[in-house]
């Protein structure tokens, strides 16, 4: 077969390996999205090199009109099925090396696998974090290419924030560093003749052609990953600068694969204090939430009571207020200040409260209590768990404003599709995901998972939301993300899209080039289980 010829061949060049048996293949099929795809073979690099081998050898052959596609892949956590792909799979699990940490600087320089459980831990033998709250399994590469909003972010702004420059394989083979240039800078990587230099010049260009509608996406006030609008955030006005380093955030590795990372760090704060609120609807929830900003909290989390309630039903009840706020909502907020600046705007926080409402300050006398709180979370969302509930619609962004009113509207389609969509998230950082109880081994189950994508997607555009805000679209997201968008914003994107990878080797099957139809043939019919690594 010439996929054994291309794995052989491959083998023989690259460090890392290559895999084509069946076997191992269907441990890549999956992530953890509803969407199953096979690939043809599994490249498992050691360094950047050997992905520039490989991208270059699948670029010479798409020049002889031989086409084959690359995915990416951290850690198989994506949930819209972007680490995924047909013929060949890049897994970074063995780029996971942390290269240097420079304590005074506060700056750390890794490979793009390595995780961010594993960083931190590292990190905090000398005193340092990156404070992402995101899964401690998901890799660094994978963070900025999902430019994954974390709850954390509302205070500490967020996986862009903490990047300080990144190095990528672009579709030549070629590896570029990222850095922020001045005009003068600018003109001279402009001036080479290498394929980084046409990379400068192209989307220079296409920047400055397109300058009123690049402009008109910066000023809009919705926060939305669909496309490319990271576009935005290349030319810097006001300090006149340039640095590619943006187009790699939510791209979702289809302009590049990023390699190495450096980050900045923070020094270890203490441990957070905890106290949760409960309210009888989410209204006064919300207001609430929005009076405590002020004080800068670390997170400030709001969920349906629903939630606790199933939970309980499956024996994680975290039973810390009384049942009469069982259908109502609770605030979960926490302060990682100094112990004793962290007490006072708990103090704060109390003395604010409603009268309606009420509240538990985390003590050593109830911390089991509170971490029932994450275990009936837990329980609750079914992460890699037989009959799990679909994550279709996570990562949503939502005004803090404008979170009644979508409740509201929510509760209409409950009826609609009779079925609980509770709401869950950070209102910190404007965070949301709904959670359905979906059945994915049946047709009407699959029915209803792209019907609720593309209804939600709806409300929340007339809720001047977005279904993209917290993480890009994928191939799930994608059926109901690009309607929405005009045909000046389609066609700049594929302009983006054409100037990083004009042969399309990287990964065009999401994105841009996700279709409703491929997506429907592609949704798994088995638990996630059952095909995840």
């Amino acid at each position: 077969m010439v996929v054994n010829k291309i794995a052989k061949y491959l083998n023989q060049h690259l460090v890392g390996n290559v895999f084509d048996s069946e076997e191992i293949l269907a441990k890549y099929a999956g992530d953890r999205s509803v969407v199953k795809v096979t690939p043809k073979m599994v490249v498992v690099p050691e360094d950047t090199n050997d992905v520039r081998k490989v991208v270059r050898f699948v670029s010479q052959l798409a020049k002889k009109d031989v086409r084959l596609e690359l995915a990416v892949r951290g850690s198989g956590l994506d949930k819209t099925g972007a680490d995924l792909g047909k013929d060949i799979l890049i897994s970074m699990e063995n780029m996971d090396k942390i290269q240097e940490i420079d304590e005074r600087s506060r700056l750390v320089r890794v490979q793009a696998g390595v995780k961010l459980g594993t960083l931190n831990q590292a990190l905090g033998l000398v005193g340092l974090t990156v404070p992402i709250n995101a899964d401690p399994e998901d890799t660094i590469g994978s963070l900025i290419s999902n430019f994954i909003t974390d709850s954390y972010a509302g205070k500490n702004n967020g996986i862009y924030y903490y990047t300080d420059c990144l190095e990528a394989v672009i579709s030549t083979g070629d590896v570029i560093q990222t850095t922020r240039y001045s005009k003068r800078g600018l003109a001279k990587k402009e001036a080479l003749t290498t394929p980084e230099g046409a990379l400068y010049r192209d989307l220079h260009t296409l920047i400055d052609d397109n300058y009123d509608l690049i402009s008109d996406l910066r000023s809009r006030s919705t926060v939305d990953c669909t496309g490319y609008q990271m576009l935005t955030q290349v030319l810097r006005e006001q300090g006149h600068t340039f640095d590619l380093m943006p187009m790699f955030f939510a791209a979702q590795g289809t302009l590049g694969i990023i390699t190495e990372v450096i980050l900045r760090c923070e020094v270890l704060p203490e441990s957070s204090a905890h106290f949760a609120a409960a309210f009888s609807n989410v209204k006064d929830a919300v207001e609430y939430a929005s009076s405590i900003k002020s004080l800068n909290p670390l997170e400030i989390n709001l969920y349906d009571a629903r939630i606790f309630g199933k939970s309980a039903d499956a024996g994680k009840d975290p039973n810390i207020f009384s049942k009469k706020f069982s259908n109502g909502w609770m605030l979960l907020v926490a302060f990682n200040d100094s112990a004793r600046k962290s007490r006072r705007k708990i103090a704060k926080c109390l003395r604010n409260l409603p009268e309606t409402a009420a509240a538990i300050i985390e003590d050593e006398g109830n911390m089991t209590d509170f971490e029932r709180i994450k275990t009936a979370l837990n329980s609750f969302k079914n992460d890699n768990l037989r009959g799990e509930r679909a994550p279709i619609l996570d990562d949503l962004y939502i005004p803090l404003d404008k979170v009644p009113e979508f409740v509201k509207t929510l509760k209409s389609q409950e009826e609609v599709y009779d079925m609980e969509l509770p709401l869950m998230g950070s209102t910190a950082a404007n965070n949301y995901c709904i959670r359905p109880d979906l059945r994915l081994n049946s047709v009407e189950g699959r029915q209803i998972a792209v019907r609720l994508i593309k209804d939600v997607a709806k409300i929340l555009n007339d809720h001047e939301g977005s279904l993209t805000g917290g993480s890009p679209e994928g191939r799930t997201k994608a059926i109901a993300a690009y309607p929405e968008l005009s045909d000046a914003e389609v066609e700049l994107y594929t302009k983006v899209k054409d100037v990083f990878d004009p042969l399309e080797i990287f990964n065009p099957s999401i994105k841009l080039g996700a279709s409703l139809k491929d997506t429907v043939k592609n949704l798994r019919t088995s638990y996630l289980e059952d095909i995840t690594r």
